[in-house]
This record gives C-alpha cells, structure tokens and sequence, in this order.
C-alpha cells in the first residue's frame, strides 16, 4: 500500500521512547537467528527491554494497523485533556500549533498526565501484539482510538475509518465534541443558551462521531434526510457536481474544496482564528461539518506547506422567490501563522468557484466589494454580473445551528425551520448557458 514499514516503526520507537532503529537497544543480536528471545515472546517480555516487545509487535501487525499505532501514539501522546480543562478561548488558534504541542494547553498538568497514560496504555498494547494476548490488531486499535477521542464505549470503527481520521489529524477535534459537548456553547455566544436543544446538539456531535470512524462521513453528509432535502431541486448531476472536492490550480495556489473524505473540515475554521473552532465556540463548526448545502473553499501555498493556508465558507443555497440555487461565497481568511502573499487569493478563489459554478449552471453570489473583480471574470468567462438583494431561503440545518456574519446579524443561531434570510446587496455572477455540466 506504499506505506513505508522502517519510518513508521521508527517513529513508533521513537514515541514510546525507546529511541531510533539504530540504537543498540532496540533490536537483540539473537533476534533474528537464535536465541531464546527469537522463539520465546513470553521470555522476551519477561527478561528483555521494552523495545523488543515494540519490535515484535511490529513483526506481528500489517502495514495499515501499524500506521494506525503510529499516528495514534503520536496524537494520543501529545494532545490536550479536554474532559479536565474544558473547551474555550484559550487553547491554541492554529493547527501547526497543535502539531508543536507547545501551547501552555498542552503543558497543563492534566494533559501531561494524560498522554503518559495513553503512552503506557499502548506499550501495553504492543505487548499484547508482541506476545499473542491480543491477536485482533484492527478491532483494539480502532477501540483504542474510540476511547482516546472519549465516545461512548458503545462506539466501534472500521480501521479504513480510523486510519483516515489519524491522517487528518481528528484526534483532538473528535475528543473535544465528544468529551465536552455540553461546553460547544461557550459564554458569549449571542446564541440563547436556553434556546440550544442539548440532547439534538448531542445527539448531531453522535452521529459525526460514528461516521468517521466507520469511513462514510461525506457520504452521510449528502444522502442524510436533512442534506437531500437542502439540495432538493438540484438535478443529479448538479448535486454530483457540488460534492465533488473541486480543485483548481491558479499559478502556485491550489485552491480545493478539501480532499474527497472532506475530513479537513474539522480544521477549516482554524484558519483565520480560534472562532468557530472544534474546542472554542464549537457549535458554530457543527453545520459545516452536518449540512450537505456547507462546504469551504480553501488555498494551498507551497510556500506554507504545513496545511491549507486559506479558507472561505461556500454554500449551495436558495432564492425565496425564485427558487433558483445558488453559490453563496463568503470572505477570505489567513491562518494567523502564514506570512504569504495574499494579493492573488481574491482572483484565485473567483476562478475556482465561477468555474463551479458555470459547470452547475448556478449562479455565484459574493460581497458587494468584489463586483469589480467579478466583473474581471466575466470578461474572460463570458456571462454577467449584477448587483442583487436577494432574499434567501434556508432549510433547516442538520447541524442544529447555523453560524455566519453575512447571511444574518445574527451571527449564530439555532435554525431547525425553514427561515428567509436578507443578507443585502451582493455581486452575482451567472454563468453563460454554454458553460453548463463542463468538467471540472
């Protein structure tokens, strides 16, 4: 499967600090021809250092469940202890902060403590592997990601789904729903606290929960009863269209709709402060995360190639008179730590999501301010701009809440009915008839 075994064995070494594959410590000199501990893992265990039970175990799982041990104790090894320490402002702001794992968050007493745990739990684990005790590798893997994210013990993931949660780096947002959803409404919020249905608000952060780890989140986004009714009227090959993970290169930017599993989302709001994130104000995460009609434009910079450098929420909405479906394109946001150039954003995202846009045969909706630059597009892409105040419709949101500064002064609000919003006016791009179903 192209995973590289020694690299990952190395860093696993590494996590459960028993140093690198060079070290004299990790790998007997009988291992491999004789000797008791080559035909005795019960005298290994017993009489040898650590690192030989971490070697065996590694001799005795495939490629993907080491992968998963991997990630796991490199995410379960480092990572903040919500259930002690709580969702709020003051955990980090940006994702390459959580991978250097130096925020005071993960400084606290209670986080240390926790991830030594983690870390003594899977020397245990490996132990198991090594020895036989545990000849299932893929169902205590999965369960022992499941109790490091802090879901129900009722819970159960395929190794496809938590490999895939690892490698876009879940650990930390699953734990923080899981572990302090009754906290998702911080103090502060201009959402009435009284108004927010808590057993729904739970019930949505289950159901998140449940399809990542079985591998069928974006799937379940889209073909859910909430989803299917936000993009009811939208033909086939229009909703095909618009769950596609879109992606455009513009000069050195990639600007992409996320990756196909759509898992980035979890980070999105990352990108351009702490609001709106996984363990600060997480409720207004939810109906990006739930809602088939939410999705977010982001910008890859190789000159920042730690993750998406730049981010912008994109939704299919309605017009409340025509009922005409349209692209809703919100502003572009910088994650705080990259210092990029930002001059050619603007143009780049116009490309991308006028292209999706005149491939769906749907028009395009943007601030006010971007007419001009809209206008520039037009020119090259054929078709029109005008400036509108359409009011728009928005069914109910699968994700209890929605959350925007331009489609409500609201801000955030639960919105379980049909609702008319009046954002004001917008510059909005139709596309010419001819443009319709291009490829993407």
């Amino acid at each position: 499967e192209g995973f590289e075994r020694a690299a990952d064995a190395a860093a696993l070494h590494a996590m459960l600090g028993l140093g690198g594959p060079s070290d004299d410590n990790v790998y007997c000199t009988d291992w491999s021809s004789h000797g008791e501990c080559a035909s005795n893992p019960a005298y290994m265990l017993s009489s040898c250092e650590l690192s030989c039970a971490v070697h065996a175990c590694v001799s005795a799982i495939a490629d993907r469940e080491l992968r998963v041990l991997r990630l796991l104790a490199e995410q379960a090894g480092r990572a903040i202890d919500y259930a002690s320490l709580g969702l709020g402002y003051r955990h980090p702001g940006e994702r390459l902060t959580y991978r250097e794992a130096a925020h005071p968050s993960f400084r606290q007493g209670a986080s240390v403590q926790r991830s030594q745990a983690s870390l003594a739990s899977l020397r245990e684990l490996c132990a198991q592997f090594a020895d036989g005790t545990e000849a299932d590798a893929t169902r205590a893997l999965a369960d022992a990601f499941v109790r490091e994210i802090g879901a129900g013990s009722d819970r159960h993931g395929t190794l496809e789904g938590v490999l895939s949660a690892l490698e876009a780096e879940l650990l930390m947002p699953l734990r923080a729903f899981n572990e302090r959803v009754s906290d998702l409404l911080q103090p502060g919020s201009r959402v009435d606290r009284s108004l927010l249905p808590a057993d729904k608000v739970s019930e949505v952060v289950s159901t998140i929960t449940a399809h990542v780890l079985d591998g069928s989140f974006k799937q379940w986004r889209y073909s859910n009863p909430v989803g299917r009714r936000q993009l009811e009227g939208l033909a086939d090959w229009q909703i095909q269209l618009w769950s596609e993970a879109s992606s455009t290169q513009v000069g050195p930017l990639r600007v992409h709709e996320d990756e196909d599993n759509e898992l980035g989302f979890f980070w999105a709001t990352k990108i351009g402060g702490p609001s709106h994130g996984f363990d600060y104000e997480g409720h207004c995460l939810l109906p990006l995360l739930a809602n088939a009609r939410h999705k977010v434009v982001l910008i890859s910079d190789p000159s920042y190639p730690h993750h998406p450098v730049g981010r912008a929420h994109f939704r299919l909405l309605w017009t409340a008179e025509e009922m005409k479906p349209l692209l809703w394109l919100e502003e572009i946001h910088r994650d705080g730590r990259a210092e990029v150039d930002t001059g050619p954003w603007r143009k780049a995202v116009l490309t991308h999501v006028a292209r999706k846009g005149a491939a769906m045969g749907v028009m395009l909706s943007c601030s006010a301010e971007w007419h001009h630059d809209v206008s520039a597009l037009s020119q090259e892409a054929g078709g029109s701009v005008s400036s509108r105040s359409d009011r728009i419709l928005l069914r109910p949101s699968n994700g209890v809440v929605e959350a925007s500064d331009y489609l409500s002064g609201k801000h955030d609000w639960v919105q379980l009915e049909d609702e008319i919003a009046e954002p004001g006016g917008r510059a909005v791009y139709e596309p010419p008839p001819s443009a319709q179903r291009r490829e993407l």
